[in-house]
């Protein structure tokens, strides 16, 4: 009987210390624990692209790291619902023209999710996966979204 009870009493205590395994949480930490935003953004960055604006941020960045071949986001992969094959329906897609979820926050960088995700350093959140961003490249995108989110 000591055994046993030996036994639940390490199980409790591995639940509460990891918190996931008998919350119902999944393994990546559950979405309720990744930030809605940025917390201390750098809002006075050093831009790649001067003036950062979309079609060149989606030619530069975007189309070469998201879609081409079996990209995340090309018409094949869509993570996460979303395709980026073209400029026009990507901009769209990101500021939710058509409905859909709202990935960008116009005049709003930090509580955009877009820069939530870029900015992450969590292998199963941060895009893009494996690598992220140079500092100016990740400028571009925070301040083309502060400057408010303009397609053209």
């Amino acid at each position: 009987m000591k055994a046993a009870s030996r036994v639940v009493s390490i199980a409790l205590f591995t639940c509460a210390l990891y918190g996931t395994a008998c919350s119902g949480v999944d393994d990546q930490r559950g979405s309720d624990a990744r930030p809605s935003c940025v917390e201390h953004l750098n809002l006075n960055c050093s831009v790649l692209h001067d003036p950062p604006i979309y079609p060149t941020i989606y030619q530069t960045l975007i189309q070469p790291q998201c879609t081409l071949g079996s990209g995340c986001h090309s018409a094949d992969g869509a993570m996460g619902g979303l395709v980026l094959a073209n400029a026009d329906d990507s901009y769209d897609a990101l500021l939710g023209v058509k409905g859909g979820t709202k990935r960008v926050v116009p005049r709003n960088a930090a509580c955009s999710p877009l820069v939530v995700r870029l900015e992450s350093r969590d292998p199963n959140f941060q895009m893009p996966p494996g690598s992220p961003l140079t500092a100016p490249e990740l400028c571009d995108f925070v301040q083309w979204i502060q400057a408010g989110a303009q397609k053209n």
